[in-house]
């Protein structure tokens, strides 16, 4: 299978998911929301069940539901990339049964293909422990092998902020993974710049995609070959990563550095990005409600605090100021 993913380029979107009050997927909410984000024609591709959109917190039919809305809504307007791995709420305490985790990962995969998903992403798989005499590179790459085989269509990998230690893909292991034919990108969520700069080596000629996972990196990576974002500022302010890389295409080093500043001045004061662009997106003439789901019962993860009127009114001021140069 030909690598033509040649929508990888700029700013990827990690999707927010929009909710009812009762936490069930809210799929008029979602694509008012989605509308909203394509005024701007900005944003290359639209990564739903994503880390920002609360992926951890999706049941197996959750997942089917916002594939669906998101590939039918759409459909001949951007591509849509749907998070697949099998259900788990990453509690390191209670993982899911190995072999269901894998068949969930496979089904959701190719029912979001069916459907009209440009690719099936999968997260590194901690959920999951390695066998007896298997190591966790070992084990990684045996899983991305089995999903490979089963699923018919192009896959990518997701490695997220916090991913453990040894969990980390060993660049040599990501290098043997871009011989399978469909395994095709992947998203690294590191700031580490010598672990970023492995990575990419290792797939330095390869038919494979490399995404930047952390925006703060990406007029790194794009000196190392990447064409592309998937982070906070690639659904917040997509025009600023678009920017950098078109200014690096185009030899402007100055240019490149000037988005990067942009990129880091939204990034400074720590704002609850979800609640910030559902309120803006409402403002807008985009209603958006700003009901999430709880991870709180899962010792290993938290909710985000909500934004105050005053939060909200300070950031909607640097923003505005920080984005005027790149609309």
């Amino acid at each position: 299978m030909a690598n033509s993913q040649n929508y990888i380029y700029g700013a990827i979107s990690p999707t927010f998911t929009v909710f009812h009050e009762d936490g069930r997927l809210d799929d008029d909410g979602q694509r008012r929301f989605i509308d909203f984000l394509l005024q701007d024609n900005a944003i290359s591709a639209y990564f739903v069940r994503s880390g920002m959109g609360l992926m951890y917190t999706f049941t197996l039919d959750d997942t089917k539901q916002i594939a669906r809305n998101m590939c039918a809504h759409l459909k001949g307007i951007r591509p849509v990339l749907v998070g697949c791995s099998g259900i788990w709420d990453r509690n390191y305490d209670k993982r899911p049964d190995p072999d269901l985790y894998l068949a969930q990962g496979i089904e959701l995969g190719n029912d979001a293909l069916s459907v009209g998903a440009a690719a099936a992403v999968y997260t590194i798989p901690e959920a999951l422990v390695p066998k007896e005499g298997q190591n966790h590179q070992q084990m990684i790459e045996d899983y991305f092998v089995a999903l490979c085989a089963k699923v018919d269509g192009p896959v990518m990998v997701y490695q997220p902020p916090g991913t453990q230690k040894d969990y980390e893909i060993a660049p040599e292991v990501l290098r043997r993974l871009t011989a399978l034919p469909n395994f095709v990108a992947g998203k690294f969520s590191t700031s580490e710049g010598y672990y970023a700069f492995e990575l990419q080596r290792a797939v330095r000629g390869c038919d494979f995609h490399y995404i930047v996972g952390n925006e703060t990196m990406l007029y790194i990576g794009v000196g190392l070959g990447s064409r592309s974002c998937i982070g906070q500022g690639a659904i917040l302010n997509p025009q600023m990563l678009n920017a950098l890389v078109d200014r690096y295409m185009m030899g402007n080093q100055a240019g490149v550095l000037a988005a990067q500043d942009a990129i880091n001045n939204l990034l400074k004061p720590g704002i609850n990005s979800v609640d910030f662009l559902k309120r803006y997106a409402t403002e807008k003439g985009f209603d958006t409600p700003l009901y999430s789901r709880s991870q709180k019962t899962n010792p290993y993860m938290s909710d985000s605090v909500a934004m105050t009127e005053a939060e909200y009114q300070n950031f909607k001021q640097l923003y505005e100021l920080e984005m005027m140069p790149f609309r």
